[in-house]
């Protein structure tokens, strides 16, 4: 195990394998155990670190604002500095770590061979992005209140054949969260794989439990505007799920054409979490574009 205590947190991180220096940031309801399925795969390939955002997973320190997401991407800077020193590297941010990817990526585009944004849109700002935040804040809040736009409160009727009967303290929080209409879980794998979706809903609750209101802001702190993202020579794979109910696929694909070297890739029936949810295309897909983004 290894820890690097900096800004006031011991960052838990992880290096597997060898070849070309690959950073994985996982989302707000996850931790580096979300990304096993790319690292027993990318390993052979890659040099890929994993770590555990502050607040989520063995990653602890003194108390912060979840919103701030400019203490995300100090955290990201310093470790990447200490782990890959002055080597160029790609960098893969799912959801909530969109944030930290995108806003290293813009602040550092001599140290960034491949970006790949999964099932988020980092700081970007374009008028349908901005519709898309006040439809998150609004069904974030409404979930955290118990209920659902035009659902009836979580329990009882809404989980019967959703959820087995509750046994254990705080089960209901996350399985509810994670089959939640606006969950991560996606409805193909939730009804085709019960023991992938079962295994997503502990990381999540290992994490910390399921992602809040609060963490949103963390989006917002590093604006990106089209103009800027113009700027971008690095080639940015963009991966999502036609299903996402969180980042649905109008903003996933604007987001891909806003680079000069960008494009997107959606997964049918996927639904938040992508790349777990089809790991295998997913790892295809993007151990392909790290090896030959710059040609492709």
């Amino acid at each position: 195990m290894s820890f690097l205590k900096m800004n006031g947190v011991d960052l838990y991180y992880e290096l597997h394998g060898e070849g070309p220096p690959v950073v994985f940031i996982h989302g707000a309801s996850g931790m580096h155990l979300s990304w096993w399925q790319q690292i027993a795969h990318m390993r052979h390939h890659f040099s890929c670190l994993i770590y555990d955002q502050r607040g989520y997973g063995r990653s602890r320190g003194e108390p912060y604002d979840f919103g701030d997401g400019n203490l995300l991407y100090n955290d990201l800077r310093g470790l990447t500095d200490h782990v890959f020193g002055g080597d160029k590297f790609s960098i893969v941010g799912a959801s909530l770590g969109s944030a930290p990817a995108l806003h290293y990526a813009m602040e550092h585009k001599e140290r960034i061979d491949e970006l790949v944004m999964v099932c988020g849109v980092g700081g970007m700002v374009t008028p349908t992005m901005s519709a898309g935040w006040e439809q998150r804040y609004a069904r974030m809040k409404a979930r955290q209140a118990g209920l659902a736009p035009g659902q009836p409160k979580l329990g009882g009727e809404t989980r019967r054949g959703r959820v087995p009967p509750i046994r254990s303290a705080g089960e209901f929080e996350r399985f509810a969260v994670a089959y939640h209409p606006y969950g991560p879980v996606g409805a193909t794998m939730h009804m085709d794989q019960p023991a992938l979706t079962f295994l997503y809903a502990e990381i999540m609750a290992l994490s910390g439990g399921p992602p809040t209101v609060e963490t949103l802001p963390c989006f917002k702190s590093r604006p990106v505007t089209p103009e800027e993202a113009a700027t971008v020579e690095f080639p940015v794979l963009v991966v999502g799920g036609s299903d996402d109910p969180l980042f649905p696929s109008p903003e996933l694909e604007e987001l891909g054409t806003l680079f000069p070297k960008g494009r997107t890739n959606l997964f049918k029936g996927a639904g938040h979490a992508a790349y777990y949810e089809r790991a295998n295309r997913f790892n295809d897909l993007v151990t392909d574009f790290l090896k030959f983004g710059h040609d492709s």
